[in-house]
């Protein structure tokens, strides 16, 4: 498991792509589970626990979607195990940076310093998911990056309409 961390880590440092996953049934379950686990317990704090619950399944199959369909488009199924573990993966080990800044964001909304660290988190994020489908896919990075953009903008317009935010004036 220590291999797997690192090689994430690596991924979210540009010095390795989905491509050095292993095809392995057992680190997509892993990451999924990591993912849905880490992503229900920041959700969860600001939404109850069905909500949230319902939330991280909607973000799983949104993610499984955009891969599965950018893959079948360029032709390129046989990395969708390794794209979804590396996307999946990445995102929950990004997510337990971010979980910190998040809590003390939810504690003082004002937090000048952790709502840049979480932008730069968010921005983080963004550039490495470009950096994964830009491996998956064998496009330019700006393509990827475009591509990734119009995913995560999608995504959080389906989640927002879906769940939209709870009013503290209510």
């Amino acid at each position: 498991m220590y291999a797997y961390l690192t090689l994430l880590f690596n991924i979210c440092l540009f010095k390795k792509g989905p491509q050095d996953v292993p095809h392995s049934q057992i680190l997509l379950r892993v990451s999924m589970l990591a993912f849905a686990l880490i992503s229900y317990l920041m959700i969860s704090l600001s939404s109850g626990a069905l909500n949230a619950l319902l939330q991280v399944a909607l973000e799983l199959i949104i993610v499984i979607s955009f891969a599965a369909l950018s893959l079948s488009i360029t032709h390129n199924m046989q990395r969708f195990m390794q794209t979804i573990c590396a996307l999946v993966g990445t995102d929950a080990l990004l997510s337990l940076f971010a979980m910190p800044v998040i809590a003390t964001l939810h504690i003082d909304s004002t937090h000048t310093l952790a709502a840049i660290a979480l932008l730069a988190l968010m921005l983080w994020n963004w550039l490495v998911s470009a950096h994964i489908i830009r491996h998956a896919i064998n496009s330019s990075f700006s393509f990827a990056l475009g591509l990734v953009f119009l995913y995560i903008f999608s995504a959080s317009q389906i989640i927002g309409v879906l769940f939209p935010p709870i009013s503290a004036s209510s």
